[in-house]
């Protein structure tokens, strides 16, 4: 493939990612992406066929990303430390011009994605859960399994429901609050908090709500 032609796909991918984050995927079209990029949409539909080999594109670009950054913070000394950098993400996602999570964007069009990219998403949301779950076992190895893994869902829950009213309110600073309830969900003993808020159980609610559309398996 001609070095135009990679550089190409790759506004097409940026493109649509931005789209994907702000809107949704069912929101704009290959034309759409056409008109940022500046090409036909021909060409959009040479890289990409359909809007389902685009969504693949993108989420297994997404969790390459994260993959690296779970590889990236391994070396760090502490759960906390790797917990804080981990939230750092969706503060910095909820910085990004009213930016959503890409999987979770994904997650609240499930019933509407066809069968590959419906298991993406679930791989996606499976390999941030295990890894969660892995950090709530370090974090106390007196914690059975089950414990860990509900701490791990309830972890996700809160940081995918934080950025929906972050971008609500244009509250961006709300996702360091979650991060700091997290800390004390996975024992952390800096965190001089008893409770968990109004605030953080209506945050929880709206990523379960939305995390619960999934079908699993």
């Amino acid at each position: 493939m001609h070095k135009a032609s990679v550089d190409n796909r790759t506004r097409v991918l940026n493109a649509a990612r931005e789209l994907l984050q702000t809107r949704g995927i069912n929101a704009f079209s290959h034309r759409d992406l056409a008109e940022r990029v500046g090409i036909k949409s021909s060409s959009v539909h040479y890289y990409f066929p359909t809007k389902e080999d685009l969504g693949v594109a993108l989420i297994r670009s997404y969790q390459h990303e994260l993959t690296e950054f779970f590889e990236a913070t391994a070396t760090l000394p502490t759960v906390i430390e790797r917990l804080t950098r981990f939230c750092g993400l969706f503060e910095g996602t909820a910085k990004a011009g009213g930016r959503l999570c890409l999987a979770g964007m994904l997650a609240s069009d499930f019933a509407t994605l066809g069968p590959s990219l419906q298991s993406e998403v679930r791989a996606f949301f499976q390999l941030v859960e295990a890894w969660l779950a892995a950090q709530a076992a370090l974090s106390k190895p007196e914690r059975s399994p089950a414990a860990n893994a509900d701490l791990s869902q309830l972890a996700f829950s809160l940081l995918e429901g934080v950025l929906l009213s972050a971008r609500v309110f244009d509250d961006p600073d709300r996702t360091r609050r979650a991060a700091r309830h997290i800390q004390q969900l996975f024992g952390s003993p800096s965190v001089q908090t008893n409770t968990v808020g109004i605030e953080v159980a209506h945050v929880f609610l709206l990523g379960h709500l939305s995390m619960d559309r999934f079908i699993w398996s």
